[in-house]
């Protein structure tokens, strides 16, 4: 009987680990849940609000209100990105004849041009035979580029099914999610001691308002990428401004840590091929200085809003970065801040110590 202590323990560490690997192996196909699920907590205080201005009992008015107005405000969101990106990519499936034929007019001169300077230079055939021989190599590797970009858009284009079927997926979870999530976390804290479980509730509170403050510095951050990208590109492209702008801004607020790069260096890089190089270099710039400012700032506004340090903020997200890539980059904050709430709340003490708080066994009948 002394053992058994012991043994539960063993056995509770068993199956936490069990839960472990089974999440780190299926953590993709399970991505969904788990974002429909923080959607779901994100949405509470929302609902919370409905309930209480609205005089009601239950929750599913509240619930349907506020998940109406996220579909509402997500397809309006899609519709703008998709109807912009679809004609800007229309637009230049019109303009590709015309920049093929500047960009082969421009090889064609530099040609020229270089072998009307070797013929003065000994030995200029065989720089010329080169030359050639590396044009067409060059020719080769834009086509095979090209073949592989062509290549990737059939994929996507032949994923939307299954992304229709996800996306469809994910928004069912998220209603009912919020409609049972008391539920869920009643659940949920009924498997500990009553004094774990209040604590567990601490946590919870304290890690929904690190959440927010979290949403609050990313929202903060892109309004702030947004005006200096709107002003800058007033005088780099002002005819597609407001338009890239806004298509930046979106990119950004999701968290990919590689945000207005994503569109301004294929811009840049677009524009220096069609023999615009000024406009080019002034795109490229501007997402390094974007980028670079963005990293300058976020720690401090993400500490602030998270309520953590500058120097915390960095340490984390370089760790989660070396552990996890970009996806350990953007938790690495919410697992330093869930360990400071969990020493804050006792938990470690709590949930180590010896079962000298279990529930009252009831007396046999």
């Amino acid at each position: 009987m002394g053992t058994t202590p012991l043994v539960k323990r063993i056995i509770s560490i068993a199956i936490w680990l069990a839960v472990a690997v089974f999440l780190y192996i299926y953590f993709g196909q399970l991505l969904p849940v788990f974002l429909a699920f923080l959607t779901a907590l994100m949405f509470e205080p929302f609902v919370r609000w409905f309930k209480r201005k609205m005089k009601l009992k239950r929750r599913i008015v509240p619930v349907s209100i506020v998940f109406v107005l996220f579909l509402c405000l997500f397809a309006l969101l899609i519709y703008i990105t998709f109807t912009r990106v679809i004609d800007s990519i229309y637009y230049f499936s019109m303009q590709i004849p015309g920049y093929m034929i500047q960009i082969q007019q421009f090889i064609n001169e530099l040609i020229i041009q270089i072998n009307d300077l070797l013929a003065e230079i000994p030995y200029g055939d065989m720089i010329t035979s080169e030359v050639e021989s590396q044009s067409n190599s060059i020719m080769d590797a834009a086509f095979n580029l090209t073949t592989q970009l062509i290549a990737t858009l059939i994929s996507w284009i032949q994923s939307i099914p299954n992304l229709i079927f996800v996306s469809v997926f994910y928004f069912m979870m998220v209603f009912l999610f919020s409609l049972d999530l008391p539920r869920l976390k009643k659940i949920f804290y009924n498997f500990f001691r009553s004094r774990v479980a209040e604590q567990l509730q601490y946590a919870n509170q304290r890690m929904g308002q690190v959440f927010i403050g979290y949403w609050k510095a990313q929202l903060i951050l892109s309004i702030g990428v947004f005006i200096l990208t709107y002003f800058s590109l007033r005088w780099i492209a002002p005819s597609a401004a407001l338009i890239m702008a806004t298509v930046i801004w979106i990119v950004d607020i999701i968290p990919l840590y590689i945000g207005p790069v994503l569109i301004l260096l294929p811009w840049g890089i677009l524009a220096m091929l069609i023999g615009d190089p000024v406009t080019g270099i002034q795109l490229m710039v501007l997402a390094v200085v974007i980028t670079v400012l963005r990293r300058i700032i976020e720690p401090k506004v993400l500490g602030n809003s998270m309520g953590m340090g500058a120097l915390p903020t960095v340490l984390s997200m370089y760790l989660g970065f070396v552990f996890g890539g970009v996806i350990g980059m953007i938790l690495g904050p919410f697992v330093y801040m869930a360990l400071v709430i969990a020493r804050e709340a006792d938990l470690f003490e709590l949930l180590f110590a010896k079962n000298d708080e279990e529930k009252p066994e009831k007396n046999p009948t």
